[in-house]
């Protein structure tokens, strides 16, 4: 079919409209990359990887909440996750690796890869354990995206995460960053300080052969729910910020627990 317009007719002119409108967003990406390059710039030099995982949602929340119609906050989320994919590789390029055990390895993948950027380099090892193993031994290189701990169907890996060769690590981001579940479907491992967003959500780990694990709360003043046992470690989900070495989570242990592990934080947009 000939989709030729002549010259004047409205097809054309919108088309030319829009042709100028795509001129205009490429110098708008180039000065927002050159914004970053500057950015990088007056950072102090150091190792580790790139990745504010708080700012990020912050950010995004900022924009879903600004964007005109027609907008959708799926497009709006699409859009920047690219750009700030692309913004990370210019100032330290890391792998991703997946693991997801008996859950759907190309669901987690399509996870990791919308969220990380189509250019990343992203390997599927199967296990959880594996992808975390990875990451633990490549700190400032590798960033491991594994099934939700507590998912139903995936296996119940997550007990392996008290064990000392993972200690590292922490949960930075829970995916997608927009869902309509009460729990994502992956989480984000990376070697990485965890930081507040807002609306956060923290998840522990702990030994409590006594089940104490109400009562520990209760003193401590927190507000959460245990996500999973396998005795005598507990997955526990409270909502709010707890930083690595927040004294709260010391607290929960003199109340009842034993080796209470702040695992890490994720806030959603």
């Amino acid at each position: 079919m000939n989709d030729q317009s002549p010259p004047g007719s409205p097809l054309e002119t919108i088309r030319t409209e829009i042709d100028g409108i795509d001129k205009q967003l490429l110098a708008l990406f180039a000065e927002r990359l050159r914004a970053i390059d500057k950015l990088a710039g007056l950072k102090p030099s150091e190792s580790g990887l790139p990745i504010r995982p708080g700012r990020e949602v912050a950010m995004l929340r900022r924009l879903v909440a600004e964007a005109p119609a027609p907008l959708d906050r799926d497009l709006v989320v699409e859009l920047w996750r690219a750009m700030i994919a692309a913004s990370l590789r210019r100032q330290r390029m890391f792998d991703v690796v997946v693991g997801g055990g008996r859950g759907d390895p190309t669901r987690l993948f399509d996870i990791a890869r919308r969220h990380f950027g189509a250019r990343t380099r992203i390997k599927d090892l199967g296990e959880p354990q594996a992808a975390l193993q990875k990451a633990a031994e490549n700190p400032d290189s590798v960033v491991a995206v594994t099934s939700w701990p507590a998912a139903p169907g995936v296996g119940a890996w997550w007990p392996a995460l008290s064990e000392r060769r993972f200690h590292n690590l922490h949960i930075i981001a829970g995916l997608p960053l927009l869902g309509g579940t009460d729990e994502p479907e992956a989480a984000v491992f990376a070697a990485s300080q965890t930081e507040e967003a807002g609306n956060d959500v923290t998840i522990l780990i702990a030994f409590d052969p006594h089940h104490r694990l109400q009562r520990a709360l209760n003193e401590t003043g927190l507000t959460g729910r245990e996500l999973a046992r396998a005795e005598p470690r507990v997955l526990v989900r409270v909502d709010g910020f707890i930083g690595l070495d927040d004294p709260r989570a010391a607290a929960m242990s003199r109340a009842g627990l034993d080796s209470v592990r702040v695992l890490g934080s994720y806030a959603r947009v």
